[in-house]
C-alpha cells in the first residue's frame, strides 16, 4: 500500500549565515555517476517522495539513535540509520546505517547527547529519482577546540544509500524540503542564522530549487527573501507545509526577541511583524501576511511559537502544533486564505512540548496526528503525549497518554535526578505497511543498573498507538555492524 504523503516539519533553526550558492559534491561508492533524473513533468504519478528511501512505495524512518553500553564508564556511540518498511515491521538487521560512513557524529558529545547533539536531519526527493534522500546538518570538531558547521545529502537508492554529496560550509543552513514552487520536484530551503540583538541585517531564506544534481547538489535555480524584515526580526523558528491547499508549499516563520533587545528602543516600523506567512509561488516565496493565532498582538498574554506541520483536520490545507508559552499548546488551522484564517484557532490546553515532536496518522483514519514528549506528574518518568486529529482537528478529548508503565514495563528512579528519557527521541510511520503509522519512542533507561538504549515501536490501530502490541529493538542492533 503506497502510503499517503503529507508535509511533516518542524525546524527550530540557530543557523550560520552564509551567501554561496554552489554545491561540490562525489559520486556514489562505485565510482560511478548518477543517472540525469528526469524532470518533474515526466514522472508518472505526480507524486512527491518526502520520506520512502529505498523507493518500496512505504515511508521508511531516518533515526539519530545514541546508545551506551550497560556498565559503568561506557562511552556513548551514535547509530544513525534508516529503519525500512515491511510487511509484519521493520527488521533490524536490514537497517542501513548512516554513521561513520555517510555522517560523522560530533565527537565532543561525550555525554547527555539528548542536550549536546546538536545535529539536525530531514528527508526529501531531492534528485527526482523516486527515493528519498537524507539531509544531515552536523557540527565538526577540529584540534584547536573550535568547530565548523557541515552539510550532507545522502541519496537514497533501491538498496539503500547511494552516495552522499557534502555541501561547502558557505551554503545557508538547509532547513527544509518542499515543493514551494509546485512543479513536482522537491526544493530545499535554506535560511541564515539570526541577526544579533545590537545589529540590524537581513536574514535570507534562499530556495535551492529541485531537482538537484547528484554529482555537484547544483540547483536548478534559486530565490532569496528576507524573512528578517532588514533586521528587525530574528527568525528562530519555522515550518513548511501546504497551508493554502494550492499545491505548492509555503514557510511560516517566527521571531524570537531578547528582553534587553536594542530594536525595542528604536522607531521599529509599524508594519513589522514576528510572525508571518510566506507563500510559495513559481516566482518565489511572497510574504503575504500575519497569521492569526501565531502573530504576537498587543493583548496577548502568552506567545505562540510554531513547532510542527501536519493536516490535522483532512481538508487539504496543512495546519500548525504551536507551543503557547511554557506548559500549553494551540492548533492554528490552514485555509485557502492561509495559515490561522478560516477555522478558528483550538487551544489544547496543557501540553508540555518538550524536546520530540513527531506527526503521522496512527489509527489509519486519513487526518494526521501529532506526538510529543511532555513532562509527566513524575518527571523523573518520561512521557508521551499522543493528540489524534479528526473532522473537526486535534482535540484534546482525543489524547492518548504513554509513559514506561502504560506499556507494562516495570522499574522507578533510583535517586534524585535519575530519569529513563522515555520519548527523548519520536518517529511516526508505517514502518509494517498495513496503513497504520507505527510509533517510535526512544529511550535509554534509567542509570542504575544502566539499561540499554533503543526503541519501542508500538503498532498502529484504529484507536491509536497500541499499549499491548509493541516490540522493544536495541539501538545498536538497528543496521549491521
Amino acid at each position: 500500500m503506497r502510503r499517503r504523503r503529507t508535509n511533516r516539519h518542524a525546524v527550530a533553526v540557530v543557523l550560520l549565515c552564509t551567501t554561496t550558492l554552489l554545491f561540490t559534491g562525489c559520486s556514489g561508492d562505485d565510482g560511478k555517476s548518477a543517472p540525469t533524473p528526469p524532470s518533474p513533468a515526466q514522472r508518472d504519478d505526480g507524486e512527491v517522495n518526502r520520506d520512502d528511501v529505498n523507493g518500496d512505495g512505504h515511508a521508511d524512518a531516518v533515526v539519530n539513535g545514541w546508545y551506551k553500553e550497560p556498565k559503568p564508564g561506557g562511552d556513548w556511540h551514535n547509530n544513525r540509520f534508516v529503519a525500512l518498511a515491511a510487511s509484519g515491521g521493520p527488521e533490524p538487521g536490514k537497517a542501513f546505517r548512516l554513521a561513520e560512513r555517510y555522517t560523522k557524529p560530533d565527537p565532543r558529545v561525550t555525554s547527555s547527547p539528548i542536550m549536546h547533539d546538536r545535529s539536525t536531519q530531514f528527508t526529501g526527493d531531492l534528485d527526482d529519482d523516486g527515493h528519498a534522500d537524507v539531509v544531515v546538518r552536523n557540527l565538526l570538531s577540529h584540534p584547536n577546540g573550535k568547530s565548523t558547521p557541515e552539510q550532507r545529502i545522502v541519496w537514497g537508492g533501491p538498496d539503500g544509500p547511494a552516495g552522499v554529496t557534502e555541501l561547502p560550509a558557505d551554503v545557508l543552513p538547509a532547513t527544509a524540503a518542499g515543493d514551494f514552487d509546485g512543479d513536482g520536484a522537491l526544493d530545499l530551503l535554506t535560511l541564515a542564522e539570526p541577526g544579533s540583538q545590537y545589529e540590524r541585517k537581513p536574514q535570507p531564506a534562499t530556495v535551492l530549487y529541485g531537482p538537484l544534481g547528484r554529482d555537484d547538489g547544483a540547483p536548478r535555480t534559486t530565490s532569496t527573501v528576507d524573512v528578517g524584515q532588514q533586521g528587525w526580526v530574528s527568525v528562530v523558528h519555522a515550518v513548511v507545509g501546504d497551508f493554502d491547499g494550492d499545491g505548492r508549499d509555503d514557510l511560516v516563520t517566527k521571531a524570537e526577541y531578547d528582553e534587553e533587545d536594542v530594536r525595542f528602543e528604536e522607531d521599529m516600523p509599524e508594519d513589522v511583524i514576528d510572525a508571518v506567512f510566506y507563500r510559495g509561488t513559481p516566482q518565489g516565496l511572497k510574504p503575504a501576511g500575519a497569521v492569526p493565532g501565531i502573530t504576537s498582538e498587543a493583548d496577548s498574554q502568552a506567545d505562540a511559537k510554531p513547532v510542527a506541520a501536519g493536516d490535522f483536520d483532512g481538508d487539504g490545507h496543512a495546519d500548525i502544533l504551536a507551543r503557547v508559552g511554557f506548559s500549553e499548546a494551540r492548533a492554528v488551522y490552514g485555509s485557502d486564505k492561509g495559515p490561522g484564517r478560516g477555522r478558528a484557532a483550538r487551544d489544547l490546553g496543557k501540553l508540555d512540548v518538550v524536546n520530540a515532536v513527531a506527526v503521522g496518522d496512527l489509527n489509519g483514519d486519513s487526518y494526521d496526528d501529532i506526538a510529543t514528549q511532555s513532562h509527566g506528574i513524575d518527571r523523573r518518568i518520561g512521557q508521551v503525549v499522543v493528540l489524534l486529529g479528526g473532522k473537526d482537528g486535534l482535540d484534546a478529548a482525543r489524547t492518548v497518554r504513554i509513559d514506561r508503565r502504560a506499556i507494562g514495563l516495570g522499574g522507578s528512579p533510583q535517586h534524585e535526578g535519575d530519569r529513563d528519557f522515555f520519548g527523548w527521541d519520536l518517529h511516526i510511520a508505517d514502518l509494517d505497511t498495513d496503513g497504520r503509522d507505527e510509533l517510535l519512542i526512544g529511550t535509554f533507561g534509567f542509570n542504575k543498573p544502566r539499561k540499554d538504549a533503543g526503541y519501542w515501536i508500538l503498532r498502529g490501530t484504529e484507536d491509536g498507538p497500541s499499549k499491548t502490541d509493541h516490540r522493544f529493538i536495541k539501538t545498536k542492533d538497528f543496521g549491521e555492524n
